[in-house]
């Protein structure tokens, strides 16, 4: 037998690195930001009272920054006609009773949560439910001015 030993490599690791997947939220130039500003702060203030304002930008998509800000309220107005929908038949039960006040209180921090952002210039995704419409209205693209 010998004294030296052959040199051994690691193993390698049982399982890979996690990848890091940078946010979704568009980069957009500050031209466009200025020009939406008005349509994306409106997109929220209007919904508040019920009015879907939204779907003026959504359907002329010639500026990213009110689009992304218009497919936002269409997730939380989506959303909120859901809660809707399953607090009505609840409310035979009383749970909807509780339920539309709690609905009512969160259409109007997520308006205003809206508002801010868009006010601010950002393409932040509203908390919760904002990936979702990121991921269910990426086929609503933004169409540049001809």
């Amino acid at each position: 037998m010998s004294d030296q030993t052959e040199p051994t490599t690691p193993p390698p690791p049982s399982h890979p690195e996690p990848v890091v997947v940078p946010p979704t939220t568009p980069t957009i130039s500050d031209k466009e930001v200025a020009d939406g500003k008005t349509f994306a702060i409106l997109c929220y203030a209007i919904n508040l009272v019920g009015f879907p304002f939204w779907l003026i930008p959504l359907i002329g998509r010639d500026n990213a920054f009110s689009l992304y800000h218009a497919k936002q309220c269409l997730i939380l107005w989506c959303t909120l006609m859901v809660g809707v929908l399953i607090a009505i038949p609840l409310s035979f039960v009383c749970v909807g009773v509780v339920m539309f006040p709690l609905l009512g209180i969160a259409n109007i921090v997520m308006n205003v949560l809206g508002v801010m952002s868009a006010n601010k210039g950002q393409t932040k995704p509203l908390p919760v439910i904002g990936p979702w419409g990121e991921k269910w209205f990426a086929g609503i693209t933004y169409k540049p001015k001809a």
